[in-house]
């Protein structure tokens, strides 16, 4: 069919028309409207970047067999950084309570409402405390001579030779060698309590065998009432009890160690006794202290034989001190003097 005229045209017009319409739509996106109106923004399809192949794209992804070659590596850094933090944290927990624990030994626990007769403390010394004289897991040592020291010898004499006496001896074996009792249970069957606060010579009292005696680790309390004390050891100075450095917790040449003290009428009161025929008092310098706890009224000791290391001026003071308690000077021995009562019962 021929067109004429405007016919032709119209066609001519179509055509242009319809040829722009496929360039335009070969060289950009057309703006769609969405549900809410809004176009989305046009992209060139010429700049988009073609995927990869798909055998790329796996050698691009990590495999299973690679994933098990790391996980050792990943494994240790994690327990590493784990045992690290704890180890810091456990150190610092080491440091606080070790510097608490020096701070503690520097310091005296005073029971001040404990009394010395009461029933609770007496129960405890007894079932806790006290213990046999003697050591049957070790070689017992034997030190005992033919003769009695020369201070033994002459209370010996004061009391006739008295046989099954009771003794209470403070700093027994505190040179680890020697008792002045020992004598007197072992070849006059007297029996008694030791008292030794320093652990080495305790082991070696024990080791003894003074099968008919009682031994305490502890110290006489210097108080009418239980006390836990720091105990001082120093090679060149030999032993100190309650002398408080200014530097203790930081001086590395200290022995320290904490012992429990009790009163003489508590232990006398624990081993169900109120009279004694000899008291043996070495305390290491708290000898007066010691002597005033003790309720004279309630208690009969016969002979008191005291180590008085002191000046003079505390000589006199103790010397005094007994004198006014009804006992008498009768002689000494070195740093040791003897004492007794005027009157044996109470």
């Amino acid at each position: 069919m021929i067109l004429e005229g405007e016919d032709h045209s119209l066609v001519k017009l179509i055509c242009q028309k319809i040829g722009k319409l496929i360039h335009s739509k070969n060289n950009v996106n057309m703006n769609l409207p969405t549900r809410n109106g809004v176009n989305p923004p046009t992209t060139t399809t010429q700049n988009l970047p073609l995927p990869p192949p798909p055998t790329k794209m796996r050698h691009m992804l990590p495999t299973i067999s690679s994933l098990k070659n790391f996980l050792p590596a990943l494994t240790f850094l994690v327990a590493f950084a784990t045992v690290m933090t704890v180890l810091v944290i456990h150190m610092n927990n080491t440091a606080t309570r070790h510097h608490q624990f020096l701070v503690n030994m520097s310091r005296d626990n005073e029971f001040l409402g404990v009394a010395q007769d009461n029933p609770e403390l007496i129960t405890y010394i007894r079932e806790v405390h006290l213990s046999p004289a003697v050591e049957p897991h070790h070689k017992p040592l034997e030190t005992l001579g033919p003769f009695p020291t020369e201070d033994t010898a002459y209370i010996i004499k004061l009391l006739n030779n008295k046989k099954e006496g009771i003794f209470v001896e403070a700093g027994a074996y505190s040179d680890g060698k020697v008792s002045k009792t020992e004598y007197l249970e072992k070849r006059m069957s007297w029996h008694g309590l030791l008292i030794q606060p320093e652990p080495t010579h305790y082991f070696k009292l024990k080791r003894h065998n003074r099968g008919r005696s009682l031994a305490i680790h502890a110290c006489l309390s210097s108080t009418p009432y239980p006390k836990e004390i720091t105990f001082h050891q120093e090679d060149r100075d030999g032993v100190k009890i309650n002398q408080i450095h200014t530097n203790t917790v930081e001086d590395p040449d200290w022995f320290n160690t904490r012992v429990k003290c009790f009163p003489f009428y508590s232990l006398l009161l624990a081993m169900n006794i109120s009279s004694v025929d000899l008291f043996i008092l070495e305390s290491g310098g708290t000898e007066l202290q010691v002597l005033q706890t003790i309720p004279f009224d309630r208690v009969s000791i016969d002979i008191i034989n005291v180590q008085i290391q002191a000046n003079d001026s505390e000589k006199d003071t103790i010397k005094k001190f007994l004198i006014s308690k009804n006992y008498t000077f009768t002689q000494s021995f070195n740093s040791n003097h003897v004492f007794r009562l005027k009157h044996s019962q109470v």
